[in-house]
């Protein structure tokens, strides 16, 4: 039983397993960390869209982590912050990001009367 899918940006149909569709190339599945993950799945992510072994993206980290003196823990921890745990999901720095968007975003009413208490 073959499994299609259909592209958001084309409507082209498209078989199950395909991550790109062939014309437009845009993405069937969002970024991701879901399945295969070790620690926090950002690695698993890089590995499944750049198509891959995951093993061989943990390896590079490894060695970005000793040639950069740890910045690529950063670099790490920020990919963390933006790619969602599930398909469809949110990122972990999403509900931050809307949380200052609604702050920022407020109006400020300055018809209404304000108290004063004199002394």
């Amino acid at each position: 039983m073959d499994v299609t899918t259909q592209c958001r940006a084309c409507s082209r149909e498209l078989s199950g397993e395909s991550l790109r569709c062939p014309h437009c190339r845009a993405r069937t599945v969002p970024m991701h960390r879901g399945e295969g993950r070790a620690l926090l799945g950002v690695c698993a992510a890089l590995a499944r869209e750049l198509g891959v072994d995951v093993s061989l993206v943990r390896v590079a980290f490894v060695l970005m982590l000793f040639a950069s003196a740890g910045m690529s823990a950063a670099l790490y921890l920020l990919l963390w912050a933006f790619i969602p745990a599930k398909a469809y999901g949110r990122a972990p720095l999403q509900g931050t990001l809307d949380w200052v968007s609604k702050v920022a975003n407020t109006p400020v009413d300055d018809d209404t009367p304000r108290w004063e208490k004199r002394v």
